[in-house]
């Protein structure tokens, strides 16, 4: 089956992309530069402000395709770097924060960082899952993350068809990812005057430690 059968339409044009590429989500109307894995469904974008100054947030969307697991390393590599990883749930997406100093399943980091859905991009259906986020407070100091005013940035994507071991719990261990890479992003081509607006889409989050939107 092709992989531009198991995608919306807005994202077909970017389905054999090597490289990130702006694109616009037609359900939450937000503007990412994207990834998109030519062939396992694997997704992530980032939207960021045009002012670097002071910025600690970002909004993102990430997902696939089937009920596996989808994650992204805001720090290139996995080891001790902050990690998201997300997957479908039924009609909802689960989502946490993750860190590790070992290969493996990482544990669930805590911070000042959070994750806050956007509803109109987080989404389920027939073809693939979508979940959609404001990250505040998710642009560290400390090396954990690419930088504020950072030009270009690596970040690191991994992906496995198989669920989680409790798809319901936020915590829940993985399985190994089956693909995993990194990936070069031109951030000037993720900045937008419009990001305020954007943000102002986020809705507070459900649940303490991970998100179930």
């Amino acid at each position: 089956m092709k992989l531009t059968t198991l995608l919306p339409l807005s994202l077909v044009g970017l389905s054999a992309a090597q490289a990130p590429a702006p694109y616009t989500d037609a359900k939450s109307g937000v503007t990412f530069n994207t990834y998109i894995h030519p062939s396992n469904g694997y997704f992530f974008g980032i939207a960021l402000p045009q002012n670097t100054t002071g910025n600690t947030d970002f909004i993102a969307t990430i997902g696939g395709k089937g009920t596996g697991w989808s994650g992204v390393s805001l720090g290139g590599g996995m080891l001790n770097k902050l990690l998201i990883v997300a997957w479908p749930n039924g009609q909802n997406v689960v989502s946490s924060f993750r860190k590790t100093a070992n290969f493996g399943s990482p544990p669930v980091a805590t911070g000042a960082f959070n994750q806050t859905a956007i509803a109109n991009g987080t989404y389920t259906n027939a073809t693939h899952w979508t979940y959609t986020f404001l990250c505040s407070k998710c642009i560290l100091a400390d090396k954990t993350t690419f930088g504020a005013a950072d030009t270009t940035a690596n970040f690191g994507w991994a992906f496995n068809a198989q669920a989680p071991a409790q798809k319901n719990n936020a915590g829940s261990t993985v399985a190994k990812h089956s693909d995993q890479g990194q990936v070069a992003f031109d951030l000037t081509k993720a900045r937008s005057a419009n990001f305020t607006t954007w943000k102002g889409y986020a809705a507070p989050p459900k649940v303490a430690r991970g998100f179930e939107a």
